[in-house]
């Protein structure tokens, strides 16, 4: 049965699995401690980690440290035994085991109903971290004057019951808010089972001296539940105690030398790298951190934007590069020795693809030509606004909009533009094959298409052994070997090869003979009318209707015609006292019914009613026809009669006249089809939509 054709899709490339190119970022695969073990391998003997399953974040990550670990491609058959609580594994080669024990603890008093703690923090100085992991910097000494603080409570229902508190929270005594914060304030608090809530407040000390602090509190029902500990504030002026090896005493009071030292040593990732900005006015000071950064793959747009002021051109280069609101200002592809901006890198555009699109005319209609899907459309004119940019396309410029120009089935220029790719300066030489030989077949060039096509008939990808198998099998059709279906889930290729099995029989009316050609068929029975086609074609355009009205009426003469096994054509004279008469021929076989009035061509043309295509062939020697012109109008189920489409026959003569990406509104109820040759004459025909 016929299908209709798939919904058109938007495809794009993705170099990481099901992952469109915005997603395809640094951060996609982040450090932990798993890829620092792997960087610290030095390769003498396998690499295992035991940090395994923290590299499971994401698919892309999963795959990526499966592939790097030197465990077999194929388990091992392992040597397990137990023995009561014991089991013993005995391993046959490289493995991963992850073990997991339980083990007795002695209680520690009785259970608390609600946890309350409170801690104190540096604003914009909350975390240190130790091997790769963050802990918490409480400040627990001496606090200095007009210095920001937090503070930090936690209210924790480690009960299996929900919990409606009020969290009374002050501030120390002799401290004064900030960020629009309260002296006291309370605060309710909804607290699911085993849940936690975390409040924060912001102060300072304008003056020193010892200060007490009246801890949080916490209620239910005005009834005292629990309370952190009470401290006192010890407030100074100016720190008694110097951390000397911290970063906030090192970037600033610290030498160029001692503040590279500790860069060198610490986990750069974790400081607060402006604060040593002030620096990097020093000619020598920023070339000499801006090259230690690099080389541990830091950046930071603080100190690399001092290139400017050095006149650095590889810093500023870098900074440029990473400043969007500069870049974006500049619009599109840009080469210059300080800035080079790729759309595509800059995941600012990808080629995208769109299948199936099949376009319903094949030239346009008045001088502007018109893009009937709203995606592609947009697609294409954000191609044609980053080729604005460039002085002159490159090779992979030109080949995209072959690409884009075939969409629109502008072939001559689709040719033309071709021409003019190099294919040696293309890193995508099998999309270059491919379309150099679909475009062969628009040429008249099977024997190239052949050429180009068998390369890639063992191609290891698929996708392309597939699309490249498709052309071949196109060709053995040219070459009359028959259809083949590559690809079973390809619905082009599917009806194709139903239609090659569906019993039909076709016939033209030339000389007084009646040439008839079938497929999947023995035997045909010959009605044959008398009939005024000059009166019937001005009444119906659909002329192939005049058949539907002579069902119910005898004819003037019948035969029934019993074809021979193993050909497919067969010449009938018409009656002797019909050869002159104006009537209509009705043929019947397997179910399919043909009718034609007399019209002088010298085509064989075959629809395929089932499926929606016609083959068009030279009634002489039975050659395909290309490039033969096949225009198609549709009777609408509400009477209105429209242009549905048109275009050319392909090498194999063959042409989809019901397809098109934009469907009618109205059910269609019938097809005229005109087929027009400029040397072999003209034929109409009519047929009903395929059943679907």
């Amino acid at each position: 049965m016929y299908r209709k054709v798939d919904p058109t899709q938007e495809w794009a490339e993705n170099n990481y699995y099901h992952l469109p190119i915005q997603q395809q970022i640094a951060d996609l695969v982040p450090v932990n401690s798993f890829w620092r073990d792997y960087a610290s391998h030095t390769g003498d003997g396998p690499f295992l980690s035991k940090n395994l399953a923290d590299a499971s974040r994401n698919f892309t990550e999963m795959m990526f440290a499966l592939a790097v670990l030197d465990l077999p491609f194929e388990a091992a058959k392992h040597e397990v035994k137990f023995d009561g609580g014991k089991m013993t594994l005995t391993p046959k080669g490289p493995v991963v085991a992850f073990h997991e024990e339980v083990r007795p603890v002695v209680a520690k008093g009785a259970p608390i109903n609600i946890l309350v703690s409170e801690n104190t923090y540096r604003n914009g100085d909350r975390f240190r971290e130790e091997n790769g992991e963050r802990f918490d910097k409480f400040v627990t000494g001496e606090f200095v004057i007009n210095t920001v603080y937090g503070c930090q409570v936690v209210v924790t229902n480690p009960t299996s019951s929900r919990q409606k508190l009020s969290v009374l929270v002050q501030l120390p005594i002799g401290a004064i808010p900030v960020a629009n914060g309260q002296f006291t304030k309370t605060v309710v608090v909804d607290l699911e089972p085993y849940r936690t809530h975390t409040l924060d407040y912001l102060f300072y000390f304008p003056r020193p001296g010892r200060f007490a602090h009246f801890p949080a509190h916490v209620a239910k029902n005005e009834q005292f539940v629990a309370a952190a500990q009470a401290t006192t504030f010890d407030v100074v002026k100016k720190p008694t105690k110097l951390d000397t090896t911290s970063w906030d005493y090192v970037s600033q009071h610290g030498t160029t030398e001692e503040v590279i030292s500790f860069l060198d040593r610490e986990n750069v990732n974790a400081l607060n790298l402006d604060k040593i900005a002030f620096r990097m006015r020093d000619r020598a000071a920023f070339e000499s951190i801006v090259t230690l950064l690099r080389e541990r793959h830091v950046y930071q747009p603080t100190l690399w934007s001092y290139a400017l002021l050095h006149a650095n051109v590889p810093a500023a280069r870098q900074y440029l590069l990473h400043t969007d609101q500069i870049v974006n200002e500049c619009g599109g592809p840009i080469v210059s020795p300080l800035l080079t901006v790729d759309p595509v890198e800059r995941h600012q555009y990808e080629h995208l693809e769109y299948k199936p699109l099949v376009n319903a005319r094949a030239h346009a209609l008045g001088h502007r030509r018109q893009i009937v899907n709203d995606r592609f459309s947009e697609q294409y004119h954000r191609y044609l606004k980053v080729l604005s940019y460039r002085q002159s396309l490159d090779d992979a410029d030109e080949l995209a909009v072959v690409y884009y120009l075939l969409l629109q089935d502008r072939v001559e220029e689709t040719l033309a533009t071709f021409a003019r790719v190099n294919p040696d300066k293309v890193a995508t030489r099998v999309q270059y094959d491919y379309c150099a030989a679909y475009l062969d077949l628009y040429t008249g060039e099977p024997l190239k298409a052949r050429e180009i096509a068998l390369r890639y008939a063992n191609h290891p990808v698929d996708r392309w052994r597939n699309t490249f198998g498709a052309l071949s099998a196109q060709l053995d059709e040219i070459e009359e070997k028959g259809p083949k279906v590559v690809d079973p889930t390809d619905r082009g290729q599917q009806q194709g090869q139903l239609a090659a099995t569906e019993p039909g029989v076709e016939f033209t009316i030339d000389a007084g003979q009646i040439n008839m050609t079938w497929q999947n068929a023995d035997m045909v029975r010959v009605n044959f009318y008398l009939m005024d086609v000059e009166l019937l074609f001005s009444r119906n355009p659909f002329v192939q209707q005049s058949g539907g009205q002579f069902a119910s009426i005898k004819p003037n003469a019948t035969q029934v015609v019993k074809l021979p096994a193993g050909k497919s054509k067969l010449a009938v004279p018409l009656p002797a006292d019909l050869v002159k008469r104006n009537v209509l021929v009705e043929i019947t076989a397997g179910g399919v019914t043909r009718s034609k009035a007399y019209y002088a061509n010298a085509m064989d043309v075959k629809l395929t009613e089932n499926y929606g295509q016609v083959r068009v062939a030279d009634a002489t020697n039975g050659a395909a026809l290309p490039k033969v012109y096949v225009k198609v109008y549709s009777k609408l189920a509400n009477g209105e009669v429209k242009f549905h489409k048109d275009g050319y026959t392909d090498l194999r003569g063959r042409f989809d006249y019901a397809t098109v990406s934009t469907p009618e509104r109205q059910p269609i109820e019938r097809f005229a089809i005109l087929v027009l040759s400029d040397d072999r004459g003209a034929t109409i025909r009519d047929t009903a939509p395929p059943q679907q």
